[in-house]
């Protein structure tokens, strides 16, 4: 990808550019199985415009294996994706190394606030599932009730603490999806006005206010949103909008 001379869209994945089996719907093609379930979908219509888009670059929570778990349409196959909340870059399926080194570097400030978290969630009444350390980046667990566990965690100098229904994540300020997206656009050559971000939750923020146009649901307040350029959608559709808005932009 000579990315300066793009549009790119750096997208996140669940809820943005793919979604829940839980909602396909008929003609919707399924990605990702795991322990004989599907897991993830796209449209008929995004499996028809993947494969002829070159500027998309995935930027998820998911850890490395729970993203190469996904079997995208044939024929789309990202250049760049970056997972871990961006601790980890891929080129071409590989894992960069000095990208890596410098996300460890970090992680290594954030060391311990991570610490102080871990011994509050292992002690969590409400958790309902083991507290774990993904790639090394950040912690992860499930909880009965994430409002209270949230507010059991309280706030970190170096650490932020995420909900999404039950999922529970404490992630290292400095290892966010916006500062992902910012060293890969350096890294690239690609200036801000090139910059189209997705996302669908409170954790994609920074992500897209690193962006110079901002495209998010409902769900997400605008006002938290500082991109010059928004584009707020509802949540249903939103992943084929995203499609749709990533083979415009390469046609420009």
């Amino acid at each position: 990808m000579a990315a300066g001379k793009f549009n790119v869209l750096f997208s996140d994945l669940d809820g943005t550019l793919i979604f829940s089996a839980s909602r396909k719907k008929v003609g919707d093609i399924v990605i990702e199985h795991k322990d004989g379930e599907d897991i993830s979908c796209v449209t008929a219509r995004q499996a028809e415009l993947l494969p002829n888009i070159g500027n998309i670059i995935p930027v998820t929570t998911r850890s490395v294996e729970q993203y190469r778990r996904i079997e995208f349409p044939k024929g789309f196959a990202p250049e760049y994706a970056l997972c871990d909340n961006g601790g980890t870059l891929l080129i071409n399926g590989e894992s960069d190394g000095p990208w890596l080194e410098r996300s460890a570097d970090i992680f290594r400030e954030a060391m311990e606030d991570i610490s102080r978290f871990r011994a509050l969630l292992e002690r969590d009444p409400d958790r309902r599932f083991e507290v774990r350390m993904v790639d090394g980046f950040f912690l992860f667990t499930k909880s009965a009730n994430p409002v209270l566990t949230l507010a059991r965690l309280g706030t970190g100098e170096s650490c932020e603490c995420f909900a999404t229904g039950e999922k529970v994540y404490v992630i290292p300020k400095r290892l966010n999806k916006g500062a992902a997206v910012k060293r890969l656009a350096e890294l690239i050559g690609l200036p801000r006005e090139g910059i189209f971000c997705a996302g669908d939750s409170l954790m994609d923020v920074p992500m897209l206010n690193a962006a110079h146009t901002a495209i998010f649901t409902e769900n997400i307040p605008e006002y938290k949103i500082t991109a010059p350029e928004r584009i707020q959608r509802p949540a249903n559709g939103f992943s084929e909008f995203v499609t749709e808005m990533a083979a415009a932009l390469q046609r420009r």
